[in-house]
């Protein structure tokens, strides 16, 4: 299944001294032993990526066995411009996260900004029949990393092989 990774918790997830990597463990576990991958995309996702030179490294080595998908840049850009020009909440600064789950029908957000929820979640963003995220913010929200929030374009899901998965565990 596909889960968009909030650039705010990197850490919580790709490092083993955060404070809150036990209550990001299982998105990574999940990527890394299981079904998981993570999709992102957009001009503003890529910037707020490039400023964790940390973490690009372990995203190139998960780009590298197929658990990093990178999605329509373009597309991502055009209906988060789209979605600016409706919104005046300055307090929305996540519209680049319902950008890529609109274009790229991911349905998980792992997120510490709960404050974006509902304006990410709101109705009004979403065609008729389209299905809202839902966000993992801590580890009692692992029941949502499974195949029920999967769109159909992301089928089959794979495992990457062990020796892959311990290669990217070792450079966390």
């Amino acid at each position: 299944m596909p889960i968009i990774i909030d650039t705010n918790c990197f850490a919580n997830v790709f490092s083993r001294s955060s404070s809150k990597h036990a209550d990001f463990e299982p998105v990574l576990n999940w990527v890394l032993n299981g079904k998981g991958l993570i999709v992102y995309g957009g001009t503003q996702y890529k910037k707020e990526l490039s400023k964790s030179n940390k973490y690009q490294y372990i995203f190139r080595l998960l780009k590298q066995t197929g658990k990093v998908i990178d999605k329509c840049d373009e597309e991502i850009d055009a209906i988060q411009a789209e979605i600016e020009e409706k919104v005046g909440n300055k307090d929305f600064d996540d519209i680049h996260l319902l950008a890529i789950c609109l274009v790229t029908k991911c349905r998980i957000i792992c997120s510490e900004d709960v404050r974006s929820i509902k304006f990410v979640c709101d109705k009004e963003y979403f065609p008729k029949g389209f299905k809202k995220p839902v966000y993992y913010t801590s580890e009692k929200n692992k029941d949502l990393l499974c195949d029920k929030y999967v769109s159909d374009n992301f089928k089959p899901l794979c495992k990457i092989k062990n020796a892959a998965a311990q290669k990217i565990y070792q450079n966390l």
